[in-house]
Formats: C-alpha cells, sequence, structure tokens
C-alpha cells in the first residue's frame, strides 16, 4: 500500500502525521509551505483541489479532512488502538474530532486571518476578540472532558494528538490558556510523547 501525507509544519496536519507513526504505517511526507502559499499552486491543487492540508493520498486515492484521515487510519491500522473498539467510545471520538474541526479550529482562524473574513480595519479587533471568547467557551467545556485525566481515553488516541494540535496553535496565536490547567497538562504530556516530537521536527 502506498500512503502519501501532504503536510504544513504547524498546521493541523500533524494530528494526521502523529496518527501514521503512532500506526506504524509506511509513508511518505510532502511538505507544503502555507508561507509560500504553496497549497494555491497549479500543481497541488491538482491534487487536491481543496488547496489545504492534511491531504492523504492512497494508492493514488486521494482524502481529505482530519476527521476522516484519522478514521481511515484507525480502520487501516485497527491493532494501533487510534480510536476506542467500543463502538459507542469510538463514535464519542469521532464526534470530539469533528468538534476540533468544525467547533474549535474556525476560531483560531478567524483570530489571525481576520482580513479574509473582514476587510473593514475599524471592525477587525472586535472580531479578534469575540473570536477568542468564543474559543475560550469551547475550552471551558474540554477542560470538563479532561477533568482529572490527560487523554481523552484510557489510551492516547487520535484526539489526543488532534486537540494537541489546537492547543499548540491557539498559544502559538497567543490566546491566555492560563486558565485550563486540564487541558494545559493535557498538551504537556502529549508533547512529551515520542512521535509527537518526531511530527513536530519534520519542517524541511
Amino acid at each position: 500500500m502506498s500512503i502519501t501525507l501532504y503536510h504544513a509544519p504547524g498546521a493541523c496536519s500533524v494530528a494526521a502525521y502523529v496518527s501514521l507513526l503512532d500506526a506504524g504505517a509506511a509513508f511518505e511526507v510532502v511538505l507544503i509551505s502555507l508561507a509560500k502559499k504553496e497549497q494555491t499552486t497549479e500543481s497541488y491543487k491538482a491534487v487536491n483541489p481543496k488547496q489545504k492540508v492534511p491531504y492523504l493520498v492512497v494508492d493514488g486515492k486521494g482524502l481529505s479532512e482530519n476527521p476522516a484521515i484519522q478514521t481511515w487510519i484507525d480502520s487501516a491500522y485497527p491493532e494501533a488502538g487510534l480510536l476506542p473498539k467500543d463502538p459507542f467510545d469510538r463514535a464519542r471520538a469521532i464526534s470530539h474530532m469533528n468538534w476540533f474541526s468544525s467547533g474549535m479550529h474556525p476560531h483560531i482562524t478567524r483570530h489571525f486571518r481576520t482580513a479574509k473574513f473582514c476587510e473593514i480595519e475599524s471592525a477587525q479587533d472586535d472580531i479578534k476578540a469575540k473570536a477568542q471568547a468564543m474559543f475560550h467557551e469551547q475550552m471551558a467545556l474540554v477542560e470538563q472532558e479532561l477533568d482529572g485525566r490527560t487523554m481523552f481515553f484510557n489510551h492516547p488516541t487520535a484526539c489526543d494528538s488532534y486537540f494537541f494540535w489546537v492547543y499548540d496553535r491557539a498559544l502559538r496565536e497567543g490566546f491566555d490558556l492560563s486558565g485550563f490547567g486540564n487541558c494545559t497538562a493535557h498538551y504537556e504530556s502529549t508533547k512529551e510523547r515520542p512521535n509527537v516530537q518526531k511530527a513536530l521536527a519534520h519542517t524541511q
């Protein structure tokens, strides 16, 4: 089986990268520089018309969106335990990943790419403030979810690497996360995992 992951350092594609490592998969990584806007090039659009990462190509077939990619990796490598085995817990894990993707990630994006959503400069500070406030509302829910735990389930799953990126990106954006002790403990614990460090180190 031939697997290629299109990945941008610092982007949410790190979650898929970590899961492939955790699965023990043999795969190639193609780096895409978002700073250089390589995702908008004709060559990359020919690969992924959505012009984003992560993008996974398996035996010539492409798959986008983190939750879908993570679910496929778990199905292809079930022995790795990337998602819980219990059907209801597995559904909860997929729900978490969709939450991170659609309920948290967009608030970060509105904060650091505000001009894409509003060209009126006088309104941009208000948009940033509201984006951060809405993100913090979601963080408070994650804080409850992680009460007394540093993992979402009883072993590391794809949810952990995905939320690690959410926290890390918000931290790099300057969000004040000091009030979220459980989330911070999760972040620090996940950061120490060898496969997380390996994925973060791949920048060139």
